[in-house]
């Protein structure tokens, strides 16, 4: 595999005054709250099912790490990438239950509010374009 540049905690070229900020806000544990898909028409649709349960790491080297499961099994391993003046974060896939995604990268848009995260961008299921949105929880660490 050909070997990825490695991100930096520091302000990159496409950095306004407010660098790291958003990144700084990702880095640490999600847990998943939902994750649903809507087609261009039609009915709003939960890939893994309504119940699923999953997880998002992003460490502040720049790795990221996704595991849902519901009504299947879909996980991801690589590394991210913040454009603070646009609210994006892609996602580089090295890894993934999905071997035709390897090597992939997936833009999401970025939403935080409160203590919640919202992802979501463009996304094919079953050949058809939808647009993904995926709301995460900070975790909270327990004693």
């Amino acid at each position: 595999m050909a070997s990825r540049p490695r991100p930096t905690a520091g302000p990159s070229r496409r950095s306004s005054p407010s660098s790291g900020s958003i990144r700084k806000k990702l880095t640490g544990r999600w847990r998943l709250v939902s994750y649903s898909a809507r087609p261009v028409r039609g009915k709003e649709l939960y890939p893994l099912g309504a119940a699923a349960k999953g997880v998002l790491d992003y460490s502040p080297e720049g790795n990221v790490s996704v595991h849902i499961m519901g009504e299947g099994y879909f996980a991801y391993y690589g590394y991210y990438t913040v454009d603070e003046t646009t609210a994006t974060v892609t996602h580089h896939l090295e890894l993934c239950s999905d071997r035709s995604l390897a090597g992939a990268s997936n833009l999401r848009h970025i939403a935080l509010e409160g203590g919640s995260l919202v992802l979501s961008g463009s996304m094919k299921l079953d050949g058809k374009p939808h647009t993904i949105r995926v709301v995460w929880e900070r975790q909270v660490d327990q004693p």
